[in-house]
């Protein structure tokens, strides 16, 4: 990505700084890494619909490498620049000499609390919009030390953000405030799916890749190797569905880990079922091996709004998913979802799964996918409030859901732009 990359610490430029032209908006997006994760993919969907209605994207990673995922490229292509930074001591002078370079209306930002860092750089340097985007549930434990840091970050978001967004309403209730209601900033933008990109074709038939047979079942889950996705559950509760007379393969579609693969393989191996575990690793074509599957099982413990629950429900393919909010939020408007507690016995998981698949047998793709596009999750409603946001003309924000016409709450103090 030679060239497109601005290099902040000797105050110059790339082929894309200086002034803009016409009436765009220019945005500063700031992430913590990039990786394959739901945030890029959902933000890298987004970005030809925000190029497209007149806005200039940006982006800034805080490691010291662009790292891999779909996000960075897609900036590029859209004429925007990626610029590494990583966070040590001399980030603060080279955030704000970025600062100048670029000019944006715009910092949006996707660190969680210690967004309220990078929105006071900001908002020091002048940038009239600064945009707060928390993207998880917060439930990780944290030792004093974390906890004092995570409450300075908190006050210094509360003094410096402009917009805070979250990807559902437990992501604001507890990565920001369980009273986030009562603050006008905040709102609900629930991650727009681009149901397009779900129709590339692959040259894949599952059944042939696996050796399953006709009347097996497939069992597909799609997400990164990291410990939070558990995906060491699938070879159990393949045990549990063979116990009920039921033959099943699991096959697992994203990013590898050695660890976590270890893993996997190892409670496939200990159940018996090394045969019928299948990791793919990352694809392109992940629509179209959701379409072959009879049902998704997605365990992970850690989730925000998950594509990995969406994509299939968006396709009509019934999906057991673990007790979360965000799980339950998309449970509430669209129906496929079966949900199982969080810390369920690999029976109950296999219960359910039989429960999802009679969902998939009986469910007409085309009117799935038409459901879904005339939903809250559509991706044209996601750049709509986007645009709103990054435009939007002097005055406090309303405080909804996307999606929800109820009147606004009354709200805190703000940091005067």
């Amino acid at each position: 990505m030679p060239g497109y990359v601005i290099d902040a610490e000797a105050g110059r430029g790339g082929p894309l700084t200086g002034p803009r032209t016409g009436h765009r908006c220019r945005v500063l997006r700031v992430v913590g890494e990039l990786n394959f994760g739901g945030t890029e993919a959902r933000t890298a969907e987004l970005l030809p619909r925000l190029v497209a209605a007149g806005t200039e994207v940006h982006l800034v990673t805080l490691a010291d490498r662009v790292g891999p995922g779909p996000l960075a490229g897609a900036i590029v292509r859209h004429g925007g620049s990626v610029s590494p930074l990583p966070l040590d001591v001399r980030f603060p002078a080279r955030f704000r000499r970025l600062l100048r370079l670029l000019r944006p209306d715009v910092v949006h930002v996707d660190c969680a609390n210690f967004s309220g860092v990078i929105l006071c750089l900001a908002g020091l340097a002048g940038v009239p919009v600064r945009v707060a985007h928390f993207r998880g549930d917060d439930n990780q434990h944290r030792n004093r030390r974390q906890r004092v840091c995570r409450w300075i970050w908190g006050r210094l978001l509360r003094m410096s953000a402009t917009d805070i967004l979250g990807v559902s309403p437990s992501a604001l209730t507890c990565g920001y405030d369980p009273a986030w209601r009562d603050d006008p900033r905040c709102r609900v933008v629930l991650n727009g799916l681009d149901l397009d990109r779900l129709r590339t074709p692959t040259g894949d038939d599952l059944r042939a890749v696996t050796g399953a047979a006709p009347g097996d079942l497939l069992c597909l889950t799609v997400g990164r190797a990291s410990p939070e996705k558990r995906r060491w559950l699938l070879p159990p509760i393949l045990a549990a569905l063979r116990d009920r007379g039921v033959s099943a393969h699991a096959v697992l579609v994203g990013p590898r880990d050695d660890a976590d693969d270890a893993r996997v393989r190892g409670a496939a191996a200990a159940a018996g079922l090394a045969d019928r575990v299948h990791l793919l690793g990352p694809r392109d074509d992940v629509g179209a091996l959701l379409r072959q599957a009879d049902v998704v099982v997605h365990p992970s413990c850690l989730e925000g709004l998950p594509g990995g629950v969406l994509e299939p429900v968006a396709l009509g393919v019934g999906t057991v998913a673990a007790d979360l909010p965000g799980v339950r939020f998309i449970s509430e408007h669209l129906p496929g979802v079966t949900v199982v507690a969080t810390d369920a016995p690999p029976a109950a998981w296999a219960a359910a799964v039989l429960t999802a698949a009679g969902h998939t047998a009986t469910t007409d793709p085309a009117a799935a996918a038409d459901r879904f596009a005339r939903s809250v999750f559509s991706i044209e409603e996601a750049t709509a409030t986007h645009v709103a946001i990054y435009r939007r003309p002097e005055g406090p924000p309303r405080n909804r859901v996307v999606g929800d016409r109820s009147r606004p709450r009354a709200g805190s103090e703000r940091w005067d732009r």
